[in-house]
C-alpha cells in the first residue's frame, strides 16, 4: 500500500505540471489586458508610456515563454508570485480563503452524508413503496433547484422573514449553516439516488440470497453485506465531489459573502490578476488530486479486493 500511495503522489507531478501550462495559456489568451486593468484599479491615466512601465513592474513585458518559466521557477519553491491588486503573496491570500473554503466544503460534505445515508436506505430496502416514491420526488426537486436561487430563497426565509440565521460572513458557526446547506442540496439528491439504487442493486445478488437462505435477518444484510458493497462507488464519487464542492463553490460563496477562494476569484478574474487566478487552478489542481488519493485509500480499506490489488500493482511496478 505505501508503494501505490506514493506512486500516486508522484503521478501528481506531471499532472501539476500540465496544469500549470493550461492555467498560464488560458489566463494570457483571456480578453482584457492585465496591465490596462490594473491602471483602471488605481485610477490612473492610461497612456502607452504608463502601460509599458506597468507591464516591467508586472513581468509581463518579455516573452511569454520566458514568462512561465520564470513563474515556474517560482512554482518550484513554493512561490505563487505576488497578486497584481493587492500587493500581497498569493499563496497567503490563497491558504486563507481555502481554510473558509474547505470549512464550507467539510460543512456540505456533513449535509451530504447524514441527509443521503438515511434517505437512501429507506428508500432502497422497499423500492416502489410509498417512501420511495417521496424520497425520489424530493431528490428530482434538490437535483433541478440551481445553487444561487436556493441560496436567495434561503436567505429569504431564514435570514429576512424568520431572523433565525445570518445571511453573510463567518463569524460564528451559525454563519455556516446556509451556505452549507446550499451547496450540499444537489449531491444530497444525487447521493440519495445512489445510495438507494446501490442498496437496490446489491439486494438481489447471491450473497444476499444466500444471507437469507442462512438465517440472517434483514438488517444483518443490509449492514454487513448490501451497505458495504454499495458505498465503494459512492466513496470515490465522493472524492470528485469534494473536489468540485471546493471549485463550484464560488457562487455560493459570494451569494452569503463567504470568505473563500471563490471570491478571492471573481475579484481577480475581473482585475486580470494573472498570479492569483494561477494560483487559484494549480492549488484546486493540487487539493482536488489529494482528495482522489484519500478517497482510493478509504475504498482500498473498505475493500481488501481493491487493497490487494494495489499491493499487486505496486509490487508490479
Amino acid at each position: 500500500m505505501a508503494k501505490y500511495v506514493l506512486r500516486r503522489l508522484a503521478e501528481m507531478i506531471p499532472l501539476l505540471f500540465l496544469v500549470s501550462v493550461a492555467a498560464f495559456v488560458l489566463v494570457r489568451i483571456m480578453p482584457g489586458d492585465a496591465a490596462t486593468a490594473y491602471l483602471n484599479s488605481i485610477n490612473a491615466q492610461i497612456t502607452e508610456e504608463a502601460l509599458a512601465k506597468v507591464r516591467a513592474e508586472l513581468g509581463l513585458d518579455g516573452p511569454v515563454w520566458l514568462q512561465y518559466i520564470r513563474w515556474l521557477k517560482q512554482v518550484a519553491r513554493l512561490d505563487l508570485g505576488v497578486s497584481y491588486m493587492t500587493k500581497k503573496p498569493v499563496l497567503d491570500q490563497l491558504l486563507l480563503g481555502l481554510r473558509y473554503t474547505m470549512l464550507l466544503t467539510g460543512a456540505a460534505a456533513v449535509w451530504i452524508v447524514c441527509l443521503s445515508l438515511p434517505l437512501g436506505i429507506a428508500a432502497g430496502v422497499r423500492p416502489g413503496k410509498a417512501a420511495d416514491q417521496v424520497i425520489r420526488y424530493l431528490t428530482f426537486l434538490g437535483s433541478s433547484m440551481p445553487s444561487f436561487w436556493l441560496g436567495f430563497v434561503l436567505v429569504e426565509l431564514f435570514a429576512l422573514k424568520l431572523k433565525v440565521l445570518p445571511v453573510q460572513g463567518a463569524a460564528s458557526w451559525r454563519n455556516l449553516i446556509l451556505p452549507s446547506a446550499t451547496l450540499a442540496c444537489s449531491y444530497v439528491a444525487m447521493y440519495t439516488k445512489m445510495v438507494r439504487n446501490g442498496i437496490v442493486e446489491n439486494g438481489r445478488r447471491r450473497f444476499a440470497v444466500y444471507g437469507k437462505a442462512r438465517g440472517l435477518g434483514s438488517g444483518m444484510i443490509l449492514l454487513r453485506h448490501v451497505l458495504p458493497n454499495s458505498l465503494n462507488p459512492i466513496v470515490t464519487t465522493l472524492g470528485l465531489s469534494l473536489g468540485s464542492m471546493l471549485s463550484g463553490s464560488v457562487i455560493v460563496e459570494n451569494v452569503f459573502a463567504w470568505p473563500g477562494m471563490g471570491r478571492l476569484i471573481v475579484s481577480a478574474v475581473s482585475g486580470r490578476d494573472y498570479p492569483m487566478i494561477q494560483g487559484y487552478i494549480l492549488v484546486i489542481a493540487a487539493v482536488f488530486t489529494l482528495l482522489n488519493l484519500c478517497a482510493d485509500m478509504i475504498c482500498a480499506a473498505m475493500d481488501p479486493r481493491i487493497r490487494l490489488g494495489a499491493y499487486g500493482e505496486g509490487r508490479q511496478g
